[in-house]
């Protein structure tokens, strides 16, 4: 094996020497594509490249939904370079083959990512590869690095005559689901939330904690806001509503709609959720009521610096009175939005919390 890759290289660098003294380069990626012809001959890449220039390597259909443009793609991905060394993954399952699994607090999101169709918010290689999947398909592809850009150009030829590359990798992909109507996409995966009998909040099944008056599943109908909803799990000990500048104290979970816990005020919660950490403190929280100035839930803050708090929170908490606990549910436009919160919270997540306001903890 090592004779056969390093005559590889040798061959790989007699084709680049003789290529060099013929011509110079005329174009920012020449080298690298004298170098990927190069890698193609030696590894026996024995398929034509389709559209702007990848090479497909393994196709497998899909049966639900076409991925289009202008839209968003939920996937599943894997990503190598050329010397099979995993650059990128969105599994627990590969992060617990390369020993990377992350048990430390604020752990990062395993499972499916999205990824927007739109031309200039994807790269053009990657665009090329999913667009025409269906949802339940899988494609392996090898994605040459002057690909890896956001323009637009009409041909592949196009895009090697301009900078702007990566290095070329091998994505391998499942498309999970796809969109091209976001926010309902979000609404209709909290309406699956409710009916999911393997998510639990407070040791009860999702699909029994969200069952209205009638008997029935919580529905659109059941909202407060769009995208918002609020279920009562303690009733308050006094239905007067807190006064302007009141400080109150809280206990939180926070959870995405598979039941991962990212955050939580409670140790035993944190532990049983693998995000506990030594260098923080499990205590009820500081919560600021909203003052005069800004009497609705946008005023409402936490902690003795009064850090500001996404808007489905604090529309949570004034749903709220003395000593009552909850669970509010909403959609990301309430939460992080299009950029999600660092490695725990993608892109487009509803999100779930839980709150019991609590009496103040003694110091």
């Amino acid at each position: 094996m090592r004779r056969i890759i390093i005559s590889a290289a040798i061959i790989i660098t007699a084709l680049l020497s003789n290529s060099c003294a013929k011509k110079a380069p005329i174009g920012p990626n020449d080298a690298d594509k004298r170098y990927f012809d190069a890698w193609l001959l030696m590894n026996n890449i024995d398929v034509e490249p389709t559209g702007l220039g990848i090479y497909v390597l393994e196709d497998t259909p899909g049966q639900g939904a076409e991925v289009k443009e202008d839209g968003f793609a939920f996937v599943d991905y894997t990503t190598t370079d050329l010397e099979g060394n995993i650059a990128t993954y969105t599994t627990a399952e590969v992060a617990k083959q390369l020993g990377k699994y992350n048990y430390d607090a604020y752990t990062t999101f395993y499972g499916p990512q999205f990824m927007t169709t739109y031309n200039g918010n994807i790269y053009a290689g990657v665009a090329d590869m999913i667009v025409g999947m269906k949802v339940g398909g899988h494609r392996k592809a090898i994605i040459p690095s002057w690909l890896f850009s956001y323009s637009d150009y009409e041909s592949g030829d196009e895009y090697i005559k301009y900078p702007g590359k990566s290095e070329t990798l091998i994505y391998d992909i499942t498309v999970k689901d796809f969109t091209t109507e976001i926010d309902k996409w979000e609404i209709d995966s909290i309406g699956r939330f409710f009916k999911n009998d393997k998510v639990l909040i407070d040791g009860i099944a999702a699909d029994k904690v969200f069952t209205n008056e009638n008997g029935g599943t919580m529905t659109a109908a059941d909202s407060l806001a769009t995208g918002f909803y609020y279920k009562q799990l303690k009733a308050p000990v006094d239905t007067t509503s807190f006064a302007k500048d009141t400080t109150i104290y809280i206990n939180y979970t926070g959870r995405l709609l598979n039941g991962q816990v990212f955050d939580t005020t409670i140790e035993d919660i944190a532990k049983d959720n693998n995000i506990y950490s030594k260098s923080r403190t499990y205590e009820p929280v500081q919560i600021n009521w909203a003052n005069e100035e800004k009497y609705n839930h946008t005023g409402i803050t936490m902690g003795s610096d009064e850090s500001s708090l996404i808007s489905g929170f604090t529309y949570t908490l004034w749903q709220m009175r003395p000593m009552e606990k909850g669970i509010g549910v909403f959609y990301s436009i309430m939460g992080y939005g299009t950029s999600g919160n660092g490695n725990t919270i993608p892109a487009y997540s509803p999100l779930i919390f839980e709150i019991e306001i609590v009496e103040k903890p003694e110091e």
